[in-house]
């Protein structure tokens, strides 16, 4: 095996020259067994009952509990008088009730109490505490712990902690005030039980618990002992001991983040081989003459990227971006038609059947008079005529294969795969790279995308792509009047659209759902295209659209619109990518606060692609902040990247994209959307460690490799998958 061919990692299981052994403990630890794998059944202060709520939580061995990690802290002051309350975290005080009342009002009755130490009264307050009259009543003592706010200049207590005291047991004089870390709790789990259980098993965990990095990096970065910021996040003196162990273990995660994509890349760029695709002046004027226009110069820089990359022999993992109607998927065909041309099979893979459906009859209508075959893969065309399909595309005369990811995993064998370009998935998971390799093919990869990857994912989640953006639209392109109506102003929309058909041009209606929704009252396609039919929009052309149609019928909807011979497409979201119309200069969104920020923005690139001006109306009377946001940003950016942007920031990183399918790990502590200036840290850290020890062979990193093992183990099999 060459050098090149080594892999830089070991398989799990496998560990290579001077690695630590799977299993074993890390530096500092002793026993035979790891530790930190202990179940949680054998932890101090867990009996059967606990183990099961902890699971419950995702905590099943002691390295799941260290690394359950506060989600807030509070001050728990020491008992004072009850003069002496202030209104800043938990405050503790004693006294006698002197008296109780229940008021049993609706919805939320509740049981009040007056608690008085002598010089000073305080009230409580508990929420739904009806059996709290069997427990509290005059003459007992009661110490008392909660936050105080001042009610009519009395401090009161809501839902306070109580425990019934003797009338002459007198406060511990050695008290102190604590600050007290609070856990993501369950019924059977409170904070304060998480708290004791986490106290009572932290130092035989952090006993396991091994430095990654050198002192010189530690010093440079200004980042605590990993031990240190482990004990000191689970009971810091103060706020800023915890914020200061929290930035070195958001540090940590990002930096193993960093190193599986480092790594990732190396072993693609090192030792796995694709075919080789090439391209002469010829095959480049006949694959253009496919399209009906001339691409644009940024639709060629990205075909020109494409080309060098099929050409090296290495696989090709790339991230095509841009905007709405740049004309992505012009370019993914230029590179889908050079695989046919070099005798290879290309597969092109969507998140839904319905946008596999669209795709297959865009490229279908281009390809029409060629002798490229093309094949749909989808749930409902397997029934009807999957096994031939399959079988053209085991013998090599299906050429292009469209489908969702089923296509890699249900018994579908390709007889020479050269190239996968996916759609709106922004990455084809690692799984999906697996099976296909488990079929014995390499093939490159193309990830498109309309909605721009802002910076702080581009440089997180796609550390292993080249990035490719088209940075401009087609010649002609119309900037587009986006308003925002309530539902009470509807009219004025549908008056937007009949004055625009008067004109000679079209419009499309965009509703949320096929069916009413009794839940929020949303009207589906099929009803509100018969009510507009009669009323709003009476005596225009309609034609209805949506997922659930027979593919034939669709086809036929659409290709009446695109002729001219549809005034209004009231339709779902099918028509978000895949149709151009350049005539059509209304988009009309109802019930919009249904739909993402991103999303939106997709749909308003369907309109502004001719001459003309044209309009996107959002209708919606939203009722979170949230929506509202979304509907706002919409109404003051067209800009793609901006809007990516504000979706991130809106939604997260976990929900802009799932990073589950991607094989790469779930943040604990990291929110992506705050941390890009460590998060360049991390990676420019990682790059130059990568490079001093690509292998991560050396002793000094022998903890660090161990925990990248564990990380990403059973979902990115570094050595084996590109």
């Amino acid at each position: 095996m060459s050098a090149a061919e080594k892999p830089i990692l070991p398989a799990p299981g496998a560990p290579p020259a001077n690695a630590i052994a799977p299993g074993a403990p890390p530096a500092g630890a002793t026993g035979s067994a790891d530790p930190l794998a202990r179940p949680v059944e054998s932890l101090a202060g867990v009996g059967p009952a606990r183990a099961k709520a902890l699971r419950d939580l995702g905590v099943a061995t002691l390295g799941d509990l260290l690394e359950y990690y506060p989600r807030d802290y509070q001050l728990e002051t020491a008992e004072r008088p009850i003069a002496d309350l202030g209104t800043d975290g938990v405050q503790t005080t004693r006294g006698e009730v002197v008296a109780v009342n229940y008021v049993p009002s609706r919805p939320r009755p509740r049981f009040e109490a007056t608690l008085d130490d002598g010089a000073g009264k305080c009230g409580l307050v508990w929420f739904h505490g009806a059996y709290l009259r069997r427990q509290i009543h005059p003459g007992i003592t009661l110490r008392v712990k909660g936050k105080v706010r001042l009610f009519h200049n009395i401090p009161q207590m809501t839902n306070p902690k109580w425990e019934l005291v003797e009338p002459d047991e007198t406060p511990d004089p050695d008290a102190k005030s604590r600050f007290r870390p609070i856990y993501p709790a369950s019924s059977n789990l409170p904070s304060d039980t998480l708290e004791r259980i986490v106290a009572d098993n932290l130092d035989d965990a952090l006993a396991a618990v091994a430095e990654w990095y050198s002192p010189e990096l530690l010093a440079r970065r200004k980042l605590c002992p990993r031990p240190d910021a482990h004990r000191l996040i689970h009971q810091p003196p103060d706020l800023r001991a915890a914020m200061f162990a929290r930035r070195r273990l958001i540090y940590d995660e990002l930096m193993l983040m960093q190193l599986g994509l480092g790594i990732s890349k190396r072993l693609r760029d090192g030792r796995l081989t694709a075919p080789i695709l090439r391209v002469d002046k010829t095959l480049d004027q006949r694959i253009a003459r496919r399209f009906p226009f001339t691409m644009t110069p940024a639709q060629r820089n990205a075909v020109f990227d494409i080309i060098k990359d099929l050409q090296t022999g290495r696989p090709m993992h790339r991230l095509l971006q841009g905007d709405v109607g740049s004309g992505k998927t012009a370019v993914a065909l230029y590179a889908m038609l050079m695989a046919v041309a070099n005798r290879m099979q290309a597969a092109l893979l969507t998140p839904t059947e319905v946008l596999a459906e669209q795709h297959f009859l865009t490229i279908s209508n281009l390809l029409a008079d060629s002798s490229v075959g093309v094949e749909l893969f989808t749930s409902r065309t397997r029934r009807k005529r999957g096994d031939d399909a399959r079988q053209r595309l085991t013998d090599g005369e299906a050429h292009l294969a469209i489908g969702t990811q089923a296509l890699l995993q249900e018994g579908i064998d390709f007889a020479n795969l050269g190239l996968v370009v996916v759609d709106e998935q922004h990455k084809l998971g690692v799984r999906q790279r697996a099976t296909l390799r488990s079929k014995g093919h390499a093939p490159h990869y193309l990830v498109m995308t309309a909605t721009p990857i802002p910076r702080t994912l581009a440089l997180s989640y796609f550390a292993d792509f080249d990035v490719t953006t088209i940075n401009e639209l087609p010649p002609g392109r119309q900037p587009i009047e986006t308003r925002w109506l309530r539902s009470r102003q509807a009219s004025e929309a549908y008056n937007l659209i009949r004055h625009e058909v008067a004109n000679g041009r079209q419009a499309y209606i965009v509703l949320p759902r096929i069916d009413d929704d009794d839940a929020d009252g949303a009207q589906g396609v099929v009803k509100r295209f018969a009510e507009l039919s009669k009323k709003e929009l009476s005596g225009l052309r309609l034609g209805m659209l949506h997922g659930q149609l027979p593919i034939e019928e669709k086809r036929r909807v659409m290709e009446s619109f695109r002729d001219g011979q549809t005034d209004v497409l009231v339709a779902t979201t099918v028509i978000e990518v895949g149709i151009d119309v350049p005539n059509a200069t209304v988009m009309l969104i109802d019930h919009a606060d249904a739909f993402g920020l991103s999303q939106l923005h997709q749909l308003r690139g369907r309109v502004g692609r001719g001459p003309n001006p044209s309009f996107c109306v959002l209708v919606a009377d939203p009722l979170t902040d949230s929506a509202e946001s979304r509907l706002s940003a919409m109404t003051r950016t067209a800009d793609g990247f901006e809007i990516a942007e504000m979706d991130l920031a809106l939604r997260g990183p976990g929900q802009f994209f799932g990073t589950r399918q991607h094989g790469l790990p779930e943040f604990k502590l990291t929110d992506l959307t705050g941390e890009l200036e460590m998060l360049q840290t991390a990676k420019d850290d990682a790059t130059a460690l990568l490079a001093d020890d690509p292998r991560l062979s050396s002793p000094r990193h022998a903890a660090l490799r161990r925990a990248l093992l564990d990380q990403f183990g059973d979902t990115l099999d570094l050595p084996r998958i590109g």
